[in-house]
């Protein structure tokens, strides 16, 4: 069965999630549309999952994907996740994968931001990617791992070719100043 999902403002196709069945959040961003991509990746694999809100007084994380807990070994199996940059600030790690996200990679965030203080995890159960190094990594799909590092190596913009790009940007005219 399926259900419609208004994602990034078109309407996307998932396979509904069946009710009976636990169900995990496997992926946590700052960034919606990063949880969008990796969802809608999930999903062309064939396997059902939602973008969820999980606002709560600890979460700096709002959006979620959610898939059935009994498909996660399967999911890990075919995302084949591949760390390409690790020992980031949770922040600098979310940045990235928004970074990622606007160039339509999935990716998968993971280490230190998963676990409270006392040392607790709040998704032990369902880390996708394990890392032993100190601050979080991120991780895609080995498919894309080159198209990956391509974005995320380079340059960024000069301070000139933004001064050059704002000024060469004729003003919108329904945008008075």
């Amino acid at each position: 069965m399926l259900s419609t999902n208004i994602i990034g403002g078109g309407r996307e196709r998932f396979p509904l999630l069946v009710t009976t069945d636990y169900t995990d959040i496997i992926g946590r961003f700052t960034d919606k549309l990063a949880a969008e991509t990796l969802a809608k990746f999930i999903a062309s694999a064939g396997f059902a999952c939602d973008v969820v809100d999980i606002w709560g007084p600890f979460d700096s994380q709002p959006y979620g994907v959610r898939v059935s807990r009994g498909q996660i070994a399967d999911i890990r199996r075919v995302l084949n996740l591949t760390p390409i940059v690790n020992r980031l600030m949770p922040v600098a790690a979310q940045l990235k994968a928004g970074q990622l996200a606007r160039e339509e990679i999935p990716c998968y965030v993971g280490g230190e931001h998963s676990f409270w203080p006392s040392g607790l995890s709040l998704d032990s159960i369902t880390t996708l990617k394990e890392t032993r190094e100190a601050g979080d990594m991120i991780a895609v799909p080995a498919s894309l791992f080159k198209k990956a590092m391509r974005v995320l190596n380079q340059a960024p913009i000069s301070e000139a070719d933004l001064t050059k790009l704002a000024l060469d940007t004729a003003p919108d005219p329904k945008d008075p100043p």
